[in-house]
């Protein structure tokens, strides 16, 4: 959904052997460059393999918005500890940060109470309910409570339902 005047890039996280993500994303074809990082979590193999990927990306695409997914193993924290680091100053002004949720897992406490999905829900500025075509009422309605609980940490998140990922590419500017 990138407008046709911005050159789009993704860093990717890929976590198996295979980069299913990064396949998928490149098979698009949608003029976005992407590209990956191997070996798990960006946090762990971020100290090398993230950053010498995202200044490889930065250098040669020269994007105007770059993306970095960390799929549901990457440290969010430590990932804009790296890109507030006085290197990137003056290469990149950050935006929001979307965390993405499937109301249907919210009523598992091991889903709730994993580490680095309480990580992902303290620095969301977007909180996303995705496939919410599949969800029933109650799943809707406990997405509504996380969003009002994150409320609570942070008045100017904001909370959007969608389907297929299809997420409105303003939500996606500038840091507020």
């Amino acid at each position: 959904q990138n407008p046709a005047n911005e050159k789009w890039a993704v860093l990717v996280n890929e976590f198996g052997e295979v980069g299913v993500d990064g396949a998928i994303l490149k098979s698009l074809g949608d003029g976005v460059t992407v590209r990956e990082v191997p070996g798990g979590c960006l946090c762990c193999v971020s100290g090398l393999p993230f950053q010498i990927g995202m200044n490889s990306l930065i250098s040669r695409e020269q994007p105007d918005v770059l993306l970095i997914e960390p799929t549901g193993l990457g440290h969010p924290r430590q990932i804009l500890d790296i890109l507030r680091q006085p290197g990137y100053q003056d290469v990149l002004q950050l935006g929001r940060t979307v965390t993405l949720v499937d109301p249907r897992h919210l009523s598992q406490p091991k889903y709730r109470q994993h580490d680095i999905y309480a990580d992902q829900l303290a620095v969301a500025d977007v909180l996303v309910a995705n496939k919410t075509d599949l969800c029933e009422a109650a799943q809707l309605d406990d997405f509504a409570r996380l969003l009002h609980e994150r409320q609570q940490a942070n008045p100017a998140i904001v909370g959007v339902q969608v389907q297929q990922g299809a997420i409105d590419p303003a939500l996606l500017s500038v840091e507020v």
